[in-house]
């Protein structure tokens, strides 16, 4: 079965290389990144430094560039539950089991190569610029945390203090991987679930909650409510990491994260083999 698994998964990810919406995504979310994260290069040439390249964590704390970011998972999930001309016949050969265990692991490869390019992304911007032999975080990096020489240079996205100074370059490059991971998937499986059991627009409807959940948080609830908000818990700035405060820490964020995959999972599992054959004929 686990032959079957991984073949369903890698046959919607080829899927991608016939769908324009796909290369679309991946171009307007690449050029939003570069131009963004260009400034520091930028930055950088004109003090005559070179910069430490690992600067997506500090994105990615971001509330509003984060909505984009994973206002782009909400997009390329939208084809929930992925059930084209061609699945009804994957779905017969292969069972209900092997099917959606399939389209789990899709959901899961997928956020990871969607996240994995921009992280990427961010890197290659500064390599003319960059270099990892930087004493920490570098003195750019340190200089845009503890001065205003964001605000001067019109730097789009905030450099956290609090990161540069618990969190080494790549320690938080990984943990914002695994965070903004973590929620990605929970997102796609969230989507993949509800457009299978009642539509499509309540579906994509369920993950946008969440995104605008995350800016009630940030801008009108108190703190405690980042305990609920995967969003949130996906910010390394968010989080508190000295015990100083009523924030969520790492450990709770990824043990939230990975309850919340778990569970998805678990019910969709549950969900198809209770579904009705008529999902099958649906299109």
């Amino acid at each position: 079965m686990v032959k079957k698994v991984i073949a369903i998964a890698l046959y919607s990810i080829r899927q991608w290389t016939a769908e324009i919406r796909i290369f679309l995504l991946f171009t307007l979310m690449i050029m939003f990144i570069w131009n963004d994260i260009i400034v520091i290069g930028r930055f950088a040439s004109m003090m005559d430094m070179y910069t430490n390249p690992l600067v997506f964590s500090f994105y990615s704390s971001d509330p509003v560039k984060q909505l984009i970011l994973f206002s782009g998972i909400i997009f390329l999930f939208s084809d929930a539950p992925f059930i084209n001309q061609n699945q009804p016949y994957v779905m017969i050969r292969s069972r209900r089991l092997p099917w959606v265990l399939g389209q789990i692991l899709y959901i899961m490869i997928a956020s990871a190569v969607y996240y994995l390019v921009l992280m990427c992304v961010s890197v290659i911007v500064l390599l003319p610029d960059a270099t990892f032999a930087t004493n920490g975080w570098g003195k750019i990096i340190n200089t845009l945390a503890q001065t205003n020489a964001g605000e001067q240079i019109n730097l789009p996205f905030g450099i956290g203090e609090k990161i540069t100074t618990f969190y080494s370059p790549v320690e938080a490059f990984l943990l914002s991987f695994l965070l903004n991971w973590g929620v990605a998937v929970s997102i796609g499986l969230l989507i993949f679930l509800i457009s299978m059991k009642i539509s499509k627009m309540v579906g994509l409807l369920s993950a946008a909650v969440i995104l605008f959940w995350d800016l009630l948080v940030v801008n009108a609830l108190p703190v405690k409510s980042c305990y609920f908000s995967p969003v949130t818990l996906s910010r390394l700035e968010a989080l508190d990491v000295a015990g100083v405060s009523a924030a969520p820490n790492i450990t709770y964020a990824l043990a939230f994260l990975g309850v919340c995959v778990a569970f998805l999972s678990a019910l969709l599992i549950i969900s198809v083999r209770k579904q009705s054959i008529e999902i099958m004929t649906e299109i």
